[in-house]
């Protein structure tokens, strides 16, 4: 029968003669010298002894995950509802009165003739750019998320 030497840290049984752990690389106490293991909780888990929560590593990123979140729904639904907002008043007839000065203000003649296409061409462009900056802002704040969920899983 092999003998083994239980490792101090985290309290796996290993060959007697290593001089690390196999489970967590701890360097194993001599053969006489070995201690009493006590089960210690995984960094960030609250012990059952203690029963206070130890604090969270990254707050940052939770809270940059939270505000970059909130900005990209903001930008994403704002920035679409405001470029269709703008295409309604232009096929309204509320953008008219500002044509009219810009074509007096300028000395531009015809500025008005060309503004449907470029209300169409603002419209669609303010469409695809909120979409494109909204999601952006959601893939930064899924990124940070990512970042925390990493960090709470491995141990180092």
């Amino acid at each position: 029968m092999q003998q083994t030497i239980t490792c101090s840290k985290c309290g796996s049984q290993n060959p007697a003669g290593q001089q690390f752990c196999t489970n967590c690389g701890a360097k194993l106490a001599g053969e006489g010298q070995q201690q009493a293991w006590e089960a210690q909780p995984a960094p960030g888990v609250p012990s059952a002894a203690s029963g206070a929560a130890s604090p969270q590593k990254y707050v940052f990123l939770v809270a940059a995950g939270i505000i970059f979140k909130v900005i990209g729904w903001v930008v994403l639904v704002g920035g679409i509802l405001g470029s269709i907002a703008v295409a309604v008043m232009a096929a309204q007839g509320a953008m008219t009165g500002l044509l009219g000065l810009l074509d007096r203000g300028l000395g531009i003649v015809g500025i008005s003739g060309v503004a449907g296409a470029g209300m169409a061409v603002l419209t669609f462009g303010g469409i695809i750019g909120s979409l494109l900056c909204g999601l952006g802002f959601l893939a930064f704040a899924e990124l940070c998320n990512a970042a925390v969920a990493i960090e709470e899983n491995t141990r180092l």
